[in-house]
């Protein structure tokens, strides 16, 4: 846990709060904590700490820093990383159970979603062979093993007559603490999530993706968006004030529901943008908001998400 909290400050741009990583950690649903986490690179870790108290938090941030290894980072979720880990769990799973010709199994994963996920991308292994999907699986955690010296994800695995090991009995096992546990778990799951984009690398693994859930508010608003995409109307046919369509699109953006930012700036504007940005980075919306004069806080906002974002997707970091 210590870690993981102290990854998450090094990437804090100091015009922010601890609090507001402290929000990030445990996934605070406001569109501040999703916008901090962007602009960030800190989405691989919003709500890896769900039950992380503030007392907790407050107490590791003033222990003396040791080392701290590079976060882990990638334009995705936490819950992206935990439904693509589940997605290849429940795969796994599948393959052993069909190997042996055992048919009749309790699924390891009992969400629909993943599910549903994992028997599109079973049909697409049943053409490319199962041998295949097992030297992805191989190749995947001799990649962990690579990238931690060590790996624990294994003892998630389940097949024929196989099942999981509880934390318990891995902390038992490995001779390691819960907590301490807990946290490469979760960035095992979080270097599975990025890893796995390499589409040479994981052909078939690479196949997996999902979407995180919009704000309910944030979703009706994305439904209208096939009668309109001008936020006044947007504001106006559900009754609430501009600014609050202002967040919904920006949310769109970060959880990839929407992709053109010409929907709303020009690109002559990106570009200007992107050039303050570049000579001045890591400042708060008020700084640019000056420096580029003519620019609404919503403009500047939305083209700090985008190129936060790009800058993400053209190099993948782990």
């Amino acid at each position: 846990m210590k870690q993981i909290i102290l990854k998450t400050l090094s990437m804090k741009h100091e015009n922010k709060t601890d609090k507001s990583i402290y929000n990030i950690l445990i996934g605070k649903k406001t569109h501040q904590t999703y916008f901090d986490a962007t602009i960030e690179n800190l989405k691989l870790y919003y709500g890896c700490l769900p039950n992380l108290k503030f007392e907790q938090f407050e107490q590791i941030i003033n222990e003396s820093v040791e080392h701290i290894n590079e976060p882990i980072i990638g334009d995705f979720f936490y819950s992206q990383a935990i439904q693509s880990v589940n997605t290849i769990l429940l795969l796994t799973q599948m393959i052993s159970q069909k190997k042996h010709n055992h048919l009749t199994y309790q699924p390891i994963i009992n969400d629909k979603e993943i599910q549903f996920k994992a028997k599109e991308i079973y049909v697409h292994i049943k053409e490319v062979g199962e041998d295949q999907f097992i030297e992805e699986i191989y190749q995947l955690f001799e990649d962990i093993n690579t990238y931690f010296q060590t790996i624990y994800m294994h003892y998630l695995l389940a097949g024929f007559r196989e099942t999981p090991y509880t934390i318990e009995q891995i902390s038992m096992i490995e001779d390691i603490g819960i907590l301490d546990l807990r946290e490469q778990l979760v960035e095992e799951y979080q270097f599975i999530q990025v890893a796995i984009q390499n589409k040479e690398r994981y052909p078939i693994l690479s196949q997996i993706n999902y979407q995180p859930l919009l704000n309910q508010q944030t979703f009706t608003t994305f439904e209208l968006l096939n009668r309109t995409y001008d936020m006044d109307q947007l504001a106006n046919i559900k009754r609430v004030k501009t600014h609050t369509i202002h967040d919904h699109i920006i949310e769109m953006f970060i959880k990839g529901y929407l992709k053109d930012k010409n929907l709303y700036v020009s690109d002559e504007q990106y570009a200007r943008f992107v050039e303050v940005i570049q000579q001045t980075p890591n400042q708060n919306l008020k700084f640019y908001y000056e420096a580029l004069n003519d620019f609404t806080y919503f403009e500047i906002k939305l083209m700090y998400v985008c190129y936060a974002m790009e800058g993400l997707n053209a190099t993948t970091r782990t």
